[in-house]
């Protein structure tokens, strides 16, 4: 008993010391990081981006894996689930890592509680847009439009719980309307029917719709974010149209599986602020329509409840679900 209780004493020193070994030694062969959506759209390109970043910091291999499916939650899962060693992380928009959480009824990872924070990267602006051949150019008229023509108006979104889908239903709720509510899988179906007239309005995240905007085929009517969006200045805000603290919008983030080493994560963070300070990343976000936040880990880890908070009673009050 004597050598057992001496030998389990030598494990566990070992096991303390193994952490700032690994630490220091991090990282030892490729990271990956999981993107939880197919190739090609915003988060990926911008996950992209910052991978090379981590590249040149680190000297070693930092490789985009896409998993899509689920709402984003098997990616999620997947990194939840992986080695808290920093060789896998996850770059996500708000819904794997905050609202799906309300949109579950059980999830297989808990952002909250399994996911740690990294870095707070950027917000992904929504707003209101219409098609152009509408007579709508603010909200005012677009209530009265609804008056006018009862039921006429169709509000497309890019899916069941999707921050489009939550933010049309909080609108609706706060303009005391009820509208036609039509489901999409994904904003480039929605961009496709709102350019050809087949819905109306469309309440959705903006970098899909920009070169439309450009191209006059369809109208921004109000912006969901705080503040003005310096791409569309003219266009405001939808808090300045008289809808008293209403504001919606994604975010994108950097995180990894709970217990990873805090070293590594002050690390990750350092190198993801900076990066977003620089002139050539700050072009390449704006490209992409979205707006470089940053920040503590911490910082990351207050806006994913703050998200859950907000939401909550949106999603109890208009009953969205995307079941087990």
């Amino acid at each position: 008993m004597f050598c057992i209780k001496h030998a389990l004493i030598v494990v566990a020193l070992v096991m303390v010391g193994a952490t700032p070994a690994q630490s220091k030694d991090w990282p030892s062969r490729p990271v990956t990081i999981i993107v939880p959506f197919v190739a090609g759209g915003s988060t990926d390109i911008v996950a992209r981006l910052m991978a090379e970043r981590f590249r040149a910091e680190f000297n070693s291999a930092f490789v985009i894996e896409n998993r899509p499916g689920a709402t984003g939650n098997i990616g999620a899962v997947a990194a939840a689930k992986a080695a808290p060693d920093g060789h896998t992380l996850l770059f996500s928009t708000s819904g794997p890592v905050a609202t799906n959480v309300l949109l579950f009824k059980t999830l297989q990872a808990n952002p909250l509680t399994d996911l740690a924070p990294i870095a707070l990267i950027a917000e992904v602006p929504l707003f209101v847009v219409v098609n152009a051949k509408l007579p709508i150019h603010n909200l005012k008229e677009l209530l009265d439009y609804d008056k006018a023509n009862p039921g006429k108006l169709n509000f497309g979104h890019a899916g069941t719980g999707s921050m489009g889908h939550m933010a049309s239903e909080l609108f609706a709720e706060t303009a005391g309307r009820k509208f036609t509510s039509i489901v999409y899988q994904g904003s480039p179906a929605v961009t496709r029917d709102l350019v050809a007239g087949v819905i109306d309005v469309a309440f959705d995240l903006v970098p899909s719709y920009m070169p439309f905007i450009q191209a006059g085929t369809v109208r921004a009517i109000a912006v969901a974010t705080s503040q003005r969006m310096p791409e569309l200045a003219d266009v405001p805000t939808v808090m300045e149209q008289g809808f008293k603290n209403f504001e919606a919008s994604s975010f994108v983030a950097l995180l990894g599986p709970a217990n990873m080493p805090q070293e590594i994560v002050q690390k990750l963070n350092a190198v993801a602020n900076a990066w977003l300070q620089e002139d050539a990343s700050k072009k390449a976000l704006q490209a992409q329509t979205l707006h470089a936040i940053g920040g503590t880990p911490e910082k990351l880890k207050e806006r994913m409840r703050a998200e859950i908070r907000k939401w909550e009673p949106v999603v109890k009050s208009a009953g969205i679900s995307l079941g087990n």
